[in-house]
C-alpha cells in the first residue's frame, strides 16, 4: 500500500519551466492602474499584488466604482498576456508524465497548487500531456488571495478537493512559500533542485527536508 494518498505539485519550477515573470506580474497592478489616477504602489503595499480587495475599497471610497468590472478585466486580460508569453518554449521536468502515470496506476490522488491563473496552470498542463493524470488544480484565482501559498490554506484546500486527509498527503515544490505552505499544514514536503530550488537552499531552510533532483523522483517517495 502506497504510503501516501495523494501528492500536490507545485507547477513551474517543479513540474515544468516557463519564462512567466514574476516580476511583471507583480507590476501589473502599477502599469496598467496608475496611468488612470489610481495609486496601486500605495494601496498595494504590504499586501499581495493578486488580492483585488484594494482596488474595489479604493475605488468605493473614490466614488469610482461603477469602473470595478472594467479594470478587473483590464487587469486580468495583462495577467494572461504576461502568462501566456511565458508558456511559449516550455520544458517539461524529465520523466514526470511516466511518474504521474505510475502515482496514479497505485491509486494515488495528485493535485497541483500555483500562484498562476487556473486557466494559464490547466493550459500548460493540457499542452504538455499532464492534465489526464490530474485531479484537482488550484490557481491563484481559485480561493481569496489570503489562503494561497504560504499559507497552509492553500494545502487544506487541496485536501478537500482531493478527498485525502493532511497527513495522507505529501507536496513537492521548489519554493520557500511551498514548503512552508507544506509545513504549516502538517503536510510532508520533498524540496527540488530544479526552478528555484537548491541544496543550499534546503539545507540553510530545515537539514530534514527530502531533497530530489527533480519532480519525477517523487514516484520513488510514495511507495
Amino acid at each position: 500500500m502506497p504510503r501516501y494518498r495523494a501528492v500536490g505539485f507545485d507547477l513551474d519550477g517543479t513540474l515544468v519551466n516557463t519564462s512567466v515573470s514574476m516580476a511583471r506580474l507583480e507590476d501589473i497592478n502599477r502599469s496598467v492602474l496608475e496611468p488612470l489616477g489610481i495609486p496601486a504602489d500605495e494601496m498595494w503595499r504590504g499586501k499581495r499584488w493578486s488580492d483585488r480587495e484594494p482596488l474595489r475599497l479604493w475605488l468605493e471610497e473614490n466614488g469610482r466604482s461603477e469602473e470595478g468590472d472594467c479594470l478587473n478585466i483590464m487587469l486580468d486580460s495583462a495577467c494572461a498576456e504576461a502568462e501566456s508569453d511565458g508558456r511559449r518554449g516550455a520544458t517539461v521536468c524529465p520523466g514526470i508524465r511516466e511518474a504521474l502515470r505510475t502515482m496514479k496506476s497505485m491509486g494515488i490522488r495528485i493535485g497541483v497548487v500555483t500562484r498562476s491563473s487556473h486557466r494559464h496552470a490547466v493550459r500548460l498542463l493540457t499542452e504538455y500531456g499532464m492534465m489526464e493524470h490530474i485531479d484537482a488544480v488550484h490557481g491563484r484565482d481559485n480561493f481569496p488571495p489570503e489562503d494561497g501559498k504560504p499559507s497552509p490554506m492553500a494545502m487544506v484546500h487541496l485536501s478537500e478537493a482531493l478527498d485525502v486527509p493532511l497527513d495522507g498527503m505529501m507536496f513537492v515544490g521548489d519554493s520557500l512559500s511551498d514548503y512552508i505552505s507544506a509545513k504549516s499544514a502538517g503536510v510532508d514536503f520533498a524540496g527540488v533542485l530544479t526552478g528555484s530550488g537548491s541544496e543550499g537552499l534546503w539545507r540553510s531552510v530545515d537539514p530534514q527536508i527530502r531533497v530530489i533532483p527533480t519532480a519525477a523522483y517523487a514516484v520513488r517517495l510514495v511507495g
